[in-house]
């Protein structure tokens, strides 16, 4: 895929990594001229020094052909107008934005904007998983959460096999994650020491999953 990388900061550069190695074709838009220098030097993209929510510089950026346009500096108003351009101005397939204010998703949801990432709420949302005990908790249409958790040998459910562990009601074990191989989950297979596991649970019963699974 073609894909547009508007900030190459701490954000940008790591996502820009994984890209890379995958084999994307990658185009950073970068305002700080050092920022900007240090991206072209370390990677094989086309690196534009300029500003991301102006016309002339996405054009430069090859923006007739993206397949997908991630907006991901710290100023929102940067992001919030690139993803403007790109939706209603050059029919960008896939448009991804960064928000540091929770409240702004809405208007990025509004203007049409396909996958809008709050960084302020996912710091928070990985620290409540940490009181909690589990290792993420990622809440989905707002009564859906998807909790990642490690069976430990101290674990309840440890050396038990799923169909003797009888979940709360309004959560299921999805998938298990075992040596990094995808185990899919049935009756006859035993939790381990060590497997990591993903529930999907209806939001409120995370703390009966955490005491059935984590003790």
């Amino acid at each position: 895929m073609y894909i547009i990388v508007i900030g190459g900061g701490r954000i940008g550069e790591y996502l820009i990594s994984m890209l890379v190695n995958e084999g994307h074709d990658i185009a950073l838009i970068e305002k700080d001229s050092e920022r900007a220098r240090h991206m072209a030097e370390s990677y094989d993209i086309l690196v534009i020094k300029g500003d991301g929510s102006e016309a002339n510089y996405l054009e430069d950026a090859g923006i007739h052909k993206a397949d997908v346009l991630i907006a991901c500096t710290g100023n929102d108003q940067i992001n919030f107008v690139a993803c403007q351009l790109a939706k209603s101005t050059y029919n960008v397939k896939k448009v991804i934005a960064r928000t540091t204010n929770p409240s702004n998703k809405v208007l990025y949801e509004k203007l049409g904007v396909d996958v809008v990432v709050s960084t302020t709420e996912a710091a928070a949302k990985a620290i409540y998983a940490g009181i909690k005990g589990f290792t993420a908790v990622l809440t989905f249409s707002g009564d859906v959460e998807l909790i990642y958790a490690q069976i430990t040998e101290r674990s309840p459910v440890v050396n038990r096999k799923l169909s003797e562990i009888h979940m709360p009601w309004g959560s299921i074990i999805a998938t298990i994650l075992r040596k990094g191989q995808i185990i899919v989950p049935r009756g006859d297979e035993s939790l381990l020491a060590g497997d990591e596991v993903a529930i999907v649970s209806k939001k409120g019963v995370e703390s009966k999953v955490r005491e059935l699974i984590l003790g």
